[in-house]
Parts: structure tokens; C-alpha cells; sequence
């Protein structure tokens, strides 16, 4: 399958010289060997690993449609998947979980990392006032009316709305980024769940400690204000896979002129059932 092909690509570490900063990361307790020189090696690696900015290939020609939009939705989708295969083997420790844990890992958490990063563009490029999907696909409230996923715009609109008014940094947003990554499981657990919740609860004290070194006082709150947006997260992306999987399902029945590239309709027709059934827990910071 495609979505597997992608998941043995290459990875940016892996075209790194034998001796560097990630040396320390290849071993096989997180705890032991992701004690990170220094904060800069960590960051300057989520750095090197954030993905460029990719666009949809939206056809401005075309008057929006709903059908229209969501096609876009869906071809980005597919672009920023490849990505985020990408840059999940790159994070530091990633690859040194059981292999099908990796695929199942970015499975799980692929949507909530791009609506993450979506709050994200949106907060640095125009404030929140709209949905900047990418620098072709730009969604104002027109287009969020005529989209059909009106409600689900607002919410990722409140999201990115949240990324304002915490003035969230660079360096915050790394770290909860590489935190959405672990923050969805199957309830039955993964191969390597031990060497899971370690490497999570490493990436937790990274956090921690962007924050601490950011600040003079204060941290514990913004611990917890910058916890309780990523557990705000989850429910936006739990009704955004309903949508997701529900408009799958309407467009092979009827002609909506909705296309699904082929890996997102992969991991939508087969993956996202699974958490919709219930089969896949988020791990919250705040009950």
C-alpha cells in the first residue's frame, strides 16, 4: 500500500553524517539517550525536521464550491500526509519504536498534527482571522459557509483564535507539535508501549523546559494553559474524521464530485473507523 511505501521513506536523519547531535538519540531507553546536550540541540532538530509550507494546487479558475473546496481539502491533505511521514521518522527516538507501532503512531495522530499546524499558519499569517490551509487555499467565512464544514471551520478557527491569545512561541509550538504525535493510542496498546510512554513523558519534559527557559515566572500556569490546548485539540479532530469519513462514504454513493487523492482515501476508509469505533484512546493532559 502507498500509505506503507511512504512509511519506509527516507527520513531527514537519515542523510545526516554518522557523528552529530541526533548520536545521542539512537539508543534504546529514551531516558537514557534523550538527555539532549543542551535546549538549542533539541529545538535546532524540530527545527530542521518542520516541514516547508506545501500548497494545494487549488484551481483559482474554478468559481468555489463546496465540491470544489473539499477536493483542494483532500489533495492537500494527501501533500501534507507525505510530510508528516517524513518528519514523524525524523523526531528524535521516533524510529526506535516497534515498526508497526511507527505507522500505527502516525495513523492515529496525522490529522491532529495538521489541524495543529493549520492553528499555527493561521495565527502567523493573518492573525487568526481566517483558515490559511495553505498559501493557495486561504478560507474567509465565505468560503467557510459554501465549504460545508462551517462548524468545523469555526472550531479550527477558535483554535488558532487560542495561539493569539497565548502568544504561543516558535519553540512552544515545536514541542506540542512533536507532543500530538503521542497523544492518540489503540486501547489495546502498542508493541512497544513502554518505550512509548517514556519517550512521551521525555517529550513532556521538553516542553517543561522550553517553557522554563522562555520565562522568568509564571511556568506552571503556562504548563497548564499550553496543556489544555492541546487536549482542546482532540474533540475538534474526533467530529472533523465523522465529517471526513461521512463525506468518504457520500462520495463513492453519489456524484458529489468529492475526490479523495489515494492515501488519504486509504487512511480514511480504514484507519479513521477504527478511532470512530472507539478502538483509539487520547491521552489527555486534563481529565
Amino acid at each position: 500500500r502507498k500509505l506503507k511505501k511512504i512509511g519506509q521513506l527516507k527520513s531527514p536523519e537519515d542523510d545526516l553524517p554518522t557523528q552529530g547531535p541526533t548520536d545521542a538519540i539512537q539508543c534504546v531507553s529514551p531516558q537514557s539517550c534523550l538527555t539532549f546536550h543542551s535546549q538549542l540541540v533539541f529545538l535546532n532538530i524540530l527545527e530542521s525536521i518542520e516541514p516547508e509550507v506545501v500548497n494545494a494546487g487549488h484551481d483559482h479558475c474554478q468559481p468555489d464550491s463546496a465540491a470544489v473546496l473539499l477536493t483542494s481539502l483532500n489533495e492537500l491533505g494527501e501533500r501534507q500526509l507525505v510530510k508528516v511521514v517524513k518528519w514523524a521518522k525524523g523526531m528524535p527516538g521516533f524510529r526506535n519504536l516497534h515498526v508497526d507501532d511507527q505507522m500505527t503512531v502516525i495513523q492515529h495522530s496525522w490529522m491532529g498534527v495538521m489541524v495543529f499546524g493549520l492553528g499555527w499558519r493561521s495565527y502567523k499569517n493573518v492573525n487568526a482571522r481566517m483558515l490559511y490551509f495553505a498559501p493557495d487555499l486561504v478560507f474567509n467565512d465565505h468560503r467557510m459557509h459554501i465549504s460545508s464544514m462551517f462548524e468545523h471551520c469555526i472550531r479550527m478557527r477558535h483554535l488558532s483564535q487560542q495561539f493569539v491569545l497565548l502568544q504561543v512561541t516558535r519553540e512552544e509550538f515545536l514541542c506540542m507539535k512533536a507532543l500530538l504525535l503521542f497523544s492518540i493510542i489503540p486501547v489495546d496498546g502498542l508493541k512497544s508501549q513502554k518505550y512509548f510512554d517514556e519517550l512521551r513523558l521525555t517529550y513532556i519534559n521538553e516542553l517543561d523546559r522550553v517553557i522554563n527557559y522562555g520565562r522568568k515566572s509564571n511556568c506552571s500556569q503556562r504548563f497548564y494553559q499550553l496543556t489544555r490546548l492541546m487536549d482542546s485539540l482532540q474533540p475538534i479532530v474526533r467530529k472533523l474524521q465523522q465529517f471526513t469519513f461521512d463525506l468518504f462514504i457520500q462520495a463513492q454513493s453519489l456524484p458529489t464530485k468529492v475526490s479523495f487523492p489515494e492515501m488519504i482515501a486509504e487512511i480514511i476508509s480504514v484507519h479513521v473507523p477504527k478511532i470512530l469505533a472507539g478502538l483509539a484512546k487520547p491521552i489527555l493532559f486534563h481529565k
